[in-house]
C-alpha cells in the first residue's frame, strides 16, 4: 500500500534553530512517522531573523533526505505561483500548515489550496491564547479578519495539542470548525545527569525567544526582589525577536542586585542544548501563553524543575513535585517560589529532578501520543 503524501509548510526548519518550538514540533512529527507517511517540507532558506541563507544548501529545488524531502525557498520564490507549481508537480493527500499568523507559509498556501481536493491541517501553535493575541494585536486582528473573510477556519482541520486550544478557537471563530487532538511529540530523553545543589544557591535558565510574549522582563523583576541571602544565577538562552524589548530587559539586568547574576548565551543549536541545561537546577518562564511548551518538557528531560505561569497545558505541578505553575497576577508567589527552590538541599533537589525526569520519560514513551499524531493524517 502506498504511503500518504504530506506537504508541510513551515517558516523555518533544520538546520535552523532560532525559531525553537515550531521547528522541533515538525522535526519530531516527521522523525516519528516517516516510515508511515511521505513528508515533503516547504520552508525558507534562512533561519529566524537572518538575512544570509544557510551555507552549502541548494535552494529553490527539491532535496531528498533520509526521512523526508525538502525545498528551501528564497524570498523571491515564496509566492503563489511557486506553491501552485509544487502542488501540481505531485499529488498530495494532505497539506499541513505549521503556523496561524504567517502570510507566506499559511495564508498563501491556503489561497492556493482552497480550490483543490486536498485536506488541509492547520496547527495554531498556541497563537489564539488571550495572552498571545494581546501581543502585536493589530497585525493579528488583520490575519483573523482574512481567515474569517475567506472562511479558512471552516475548511481546515485544526491540529490542537490540548483542550484549551479548542476553547481558544471557539472564542475567536465560533463553534463551526473541525479539529483533531494530538499532543506534540517530544524528542528522545537523554540520560539524567546529577548536579550539585548548595543550600541558598540556585542556577536558573530562561529558554525562549526574547519577546514580550515570553515575558523575560517579569522573570528579571521577580529575581530583583529575591532576598539577598539567596545567590541566583540566571542564564538567558534564545534569539532576540524584539530589539526594543531586549533593550528594556538589558536595562532591567543592569539594575539587578549583586546576588543576582545573569549571562546571555544567545541562541544555541538544539543538539547542544542538553549540555547547557544539565548545568542548571531549573527553568523560569512566566510566559503569556504556550500551547505545548517544548522547553518545559525539555527541562524535565534534563532533570530541571520549572517555574512557569499557568498559561500552559502543564498544571498542578507543585503537587506532582515537578515545579510550580503560577498565575501571572500572583507576583509575590513567583518570588517566594524562587526563594523556596533556592533553599533546597541536595536531597530535595534530587527528588524534584528525578520526578521531572521520570515524568518526561512517561510522556515520550506514551504510545497514545504517537497514535494520536498518526491519526492526524488518517
Amino acid at each position: 500500500m502506498s504511503k500518504k503524501q504530506i506537504l508541510i509548510f513551515v517558516d523555518w526548519f533544520l538546520p535552523g534553530y532560532k525559531a525553537g518550538g515550531p521547528i522541533q514540533s515538525v522535526n519530531n512529527l516527521v522523525s516519528n512517522l516517516h516510515n508511515e507517511f511521505d513528508f515533503t517540507i516547504v520552508t525558507s532558506n534562512t533561519d529566524l531573523g537572518e538575512v544570509q541563507p544557510y551555507p552549502n544548501i541548494a535552494y529553490n529545488e527539491l532535496i531528498k533526505k533520509a526521512s523526508y524531502s525538502i525545498i528551501y525557498l528564497d524570498a523571491a520564490h515564496q509566492n503563489i505561483k511557486v506553491y501552485k507549481d509544487i502542488l501540481k508537480a505531485k499529488t498530495y493527500d494532505i497539506v499541513y500548515l505549521n503556523s496561524l499568523f504567517s502570510f507566506k507559509f499559511s495564508i498563501l498556501p491556503l489561497l492556493v489550496t482552497r480550490s483543490m481536493d486536498v485536506k488541509i491541517i492547520l496547527a495554531p501553535r498556541g497563537m489564539l491564547g488571550a495572552g498571545a493575541l494581546n501581543i502585536k494585536r493589530n497585525k493579528k486582528k488583520l490575519f483573523l479578519t482574512l481567515y474569517k473573510l475567506f472562511g479558512f477556519h471552516k475548511v481546515v482541520t485544526w491540529h490542537v495539542t490540548a483542550n484549551t486550544e479548542v476553547e481558544e478557537i471557539k472564542a475567536v471563530f465560533g463553534n463551526h470548525f473541525q479539529y483533531k487532538l494530538a499532543s506534540n511529540l517530544p524528542q528522545i530523553t537523554p540520560e539524567l545527569k546529577e548536579r550539585v545543589k548548595i543550600v541558598n544557591e540556585l542556577k536558573l535558565f530562561f529558554l525562549s525567544r526574547i519577546n514580550p510574549k515570553k515575558n523575560l522582563h517579569k522573570a528579571l523583576e521577580f529575581l530583583s526582589k529575591v532576598d539577598s541571602k539567596y545567590n541566583i544565577a540566571l542564564t538567558i538562552i534564545g534569539p532576540i525577536d524584539d530589539e526594543e524589548y531586549w533593550e528594556r530587559c538589558q536595562n532591567d539586568i543592569s539594575k539587578l542586585p549583586n546576588h543576582i547574576q545573569t549571562e546571555y548565551l544567545g541562541a544555541i543549536p538544539h543538539a547542544q542544548l542538553s549540555a547547557h541545561l544539565q548545568q542548571h537546577h531549573g527553568m523560569i518562564l512566566p510566559t503569556h501563553n504556550e500551547n505545548y511548551g517544548h522547553v518545559i518538557v525539555e527541562s524535565w528531560q534534563n532533570g530541571c524543575a520549572v517555574i512557569i505561569s499557568d498559561q500552559t497545558p502543564w498544571r498542578n505541578l507543585e503537587e506532582k513535585q515537578l515545579g510550580w505553575d503560577i498565575p501571572l497576577t500572583e507576583e509575590q508567589k513567583f518570588i517566594d517560589v524562587i526563594m523556596f527552590f533556592a533553599s533546597f538541599n541536595q536531597n530535595q533537589f534530587n527528588h524534584y529532578s528525578e520526578k521531572g525526569y521520570t515524568f518526561a520519560k512517561q510522556i515520550c514513551e506514551n504510545p497514545d501520543v504517537l497514535n494520536a499524531n498518526r491519526q492526524l493524517f488518517n
